[in-house]
């Protein structure tokens, strides 16, 4: 539901972004025909919503499962995140790792689709 609430505030933003350019032109200039007008507004409005989009993109859908990890150790550290690829693909993965280790000892990180 979060994808699509933002999905709507980015058409809505389009559309303001294309109101708020082409009334005041048009109430302004008063001479400039809506074949002027028009363009213009449309070109801001369709860059607001490459904007606005790419923003509602980054909602991550009930489709996206997300992985977080982070470890810390004297020994070895072992980080294992994402899809094993067993039977048929699953929801995507964000896969975010962080480790450190803090003496001797190797750092072993794993993530993302292992099919």
């Amino acid at each position: 539901m979060q994808a699509a609430a933002r999905w709507l505030v980015a058409v809505a933003g389009s559309l303001v972004a294309f109101a708020a350019v082409a009334v005041p032109w048009a109430v302004w200039s008063g001479d400039d025909p809506w074949d002027v007008i028009g363009p213009v507004a449309g070109v801001v409005a369709a860059g607001v919503l490459a904007a606005l989009g790419w923003w509602a993109a980054q909602a991550g859908g009930s489709g996206t499962r997300r992985v977080r990890q982070f470890a810390r150790g004297r020994g070895g550290v072992r980080q294992t995140g994402g899809s094993v690829g067993s039977g048929a693909p699953t929801a995507a993965t964000d896969v975010w790792q962080k480790a450190r280790s803090d003496g001797g000892g190797d750092i072993d990180q794993v993530g993302g689709d292992r099919s």
